[in-house]
């Protein structure tokens, strides 16, 4: 172990001189058995969102999805010791950084997972690291983003671990011997956390580097950790999960602007409200920010492909000011797909805005990806075929009451949906609510903020079926 992370160090300190704007990120996914199917589904679309963010910051940086676990993802029995997998090396394609599934399961040993990670970086002569892709060529600054719910230790061989398996003495070093170790070399640990145990919390704050917002309360101390007495420390408690809400639809921009460097490029954000098909697109808009004395060139639309990455571009002619010289916005129509549809592009997309401009005599390009949180695509090819609930003598899937309605409504579902979603859109087919289902019996809505008029209420079954009624907002 020494050997590897001497020779790992001078690897590192060759590689990473002059290179302090760009990076190379390790998204580390827990892949243990208290994070359930839908937790692990919240996990990956926030590491997902939050690449997003970091590819887009700075077209240097890098990204490479890590799950770590003690067992394999739909095996009978764990092997009591840490597991790897890596999905690919380093890369800023994002198709590739994406492009993952859960491939781990039973317990999980943080520290022993960083050994392995060394092993990685060392050239992946380890047969604990079990994907195909076994080693990592780190050539730029290291910074580590992981995904845990993990307790501080709970005992067993397919525990939850944050600490070393064989110290977990309270404020015992060796407690975070490798750790340490990477963050001597200069690494970055950035550590979201969906955990409320005080222990826990204390011990996932000690391992997150200085930065962020967190004030160290509670923090575990650590003698030999190179970031004792730092104000503050790269730790995101998440008390209720993955699942970011309402409230946090800066969650992954804000959090990404602490831990990446731009380098004073240009930059380019838009929202775009999910849910829709290219027969019934929504608006589209943002900002944009050049650097002192740029031109803006062009802002250009791209539609991408979530199963094979295919590329096209998408009619876009953005109004731009509207109150800030530096806001745009589009209504798109179906036309503006034509590319797309005649390339034979199909299923879920995501939207990508380029941003092209001039500046010192050069063309430079900037990215943004849809900055909407809450969902895994933004549009489909085509509308799901409409079933109407059934009006005579059967009863309907589903009944609203009371309608008409001042606002306050029930949904109330007369068919078992394991899991869906409810959508309902005013009538030139923006999306006013959604909700994804999880067995529900009853959802209460409250449109009372929105006009007066007829809306469609959409429930559409795991099965991609769609059933629809109108309601009335008097």
């Amino acid at each position: 172990m020494k050997k590897t992370f001497l020779f790992f160090f001078m690897a590192l300190m060759m590689s990473w001189n002059g290179l302090k704007a760009q990076a190379d990120y390790i998204i580390m996914l827990d892949n243990g058995s208290s994070v359930t199917s839908a937790e692990y589904a919240n996990m990956k679309r926030g590491a997902t969102k939050l690449m997003e963010e970091l590819l887009a910051c700075n077209t240097r940086n890098r990204v490479a999805v890590v799950q770590y676990g003690t067992g394999k993802y739909g095996d009978t029995s764990g092997t009591g010791k840490s597991l790897l997998y890596i999905e690919s090396d380093f890369t800023n394609d994002y198709f590739t950084a994406q492009n993952f599934e859960r491939r781990l399961d039973f317990g999980h040993l943080f520290n022993e997972s960083l050994i392995l990670i060394a092993d990685a970086l060392n050239g992946g002569n380890n047969g604990d690291i079990i994907s195909p892709q076994t080693a990592l060529s780190n050539t730029q600054p290291l910074k580590f983003v992981v995904f845990t719910d993990a307790e501080r230790n709970s005992g067993g061989p397919d525990g939850s671990y944050l600490v070393n398996y064989n110290n977990t003495a309270y404020s015992d070093p060796a407690a975070f011997e490798i750790a340490v170790k990477f963050k001597m070399m200069g690494a970055q640990f950035t550590m979201i956390h969906a955990n409320t145990n005080n222990m826990a919390v204390g011990a996932a704050a000690s391992i997150a580097s200085a930065g962020g917002s967190y004030t160290g309360t509670p923090l575990e101390p650590n003698a030999l950790d190179p970031d004792t007495g730092a104000p503050s420390r790269l730790y995101y408690n998440r008390p209720n999960g993955f699942s970011v809400g309402q409230p946090e639809m800066d969650y992954w921009p804000v959090l990404a602007s602490n831990i990446c460097n731009t380098n004073g490029m240009g930059t380019v954000k838009f929202r775009y409200e999910p849910g829709g098909c290219i027969q019934q697109p929504a608006g589209i808009g943002g900002y944009y920010n050049l650097p002192p004395g740029a031109t803006l060139v062009s802002l250009r639309l791209e539609l991408i492909g979530l199963q094979n990455g295919t590329v096209f571009p998408v009619t876009f002619n953005p109004t731009f000011g509207m109150g800030a010289p530096n806001f745009y916005n589009y209504n798109l129509q179906p036309s503006d797909f034509a590319t797309a549809v005649s390339g034979g592009a199909t299923g879920e997309q995501k939207f990508r805005i380029s941003m092209v401009y001039l500046y010192n005599g050069q063309y430079k390009i900037a990215y943004a990806w849809n900055n909407y949180p809450f969902f895994d695509y933004d549009i489909e090819m085509k509308c799901p075929h409409l079933r109407v609930a059934k009006q005579q003598t059967e009863e309907k899937v589903f009944k609203l009451t009371p309608n008409p309605t001042n606002g306050l409504f029930k949904v109330i579902l007369n068919k078992e949906i394991k899991s869906g979603m409810l959508e309902i859109r005013d009538l030139t087919g923006y999306v006013v609510y959604n909700k994804i289902l999880r067995g529900e019996k009853e959802i209460e809505v409250d449109l009372s903020s929105r006009k007066e008029g007829i809306y469609i209420v959409n429930v559409t079954t795991d099965k991609k079926e769609v059933y629809s009624e109108k309601i009335i907002k008097k």
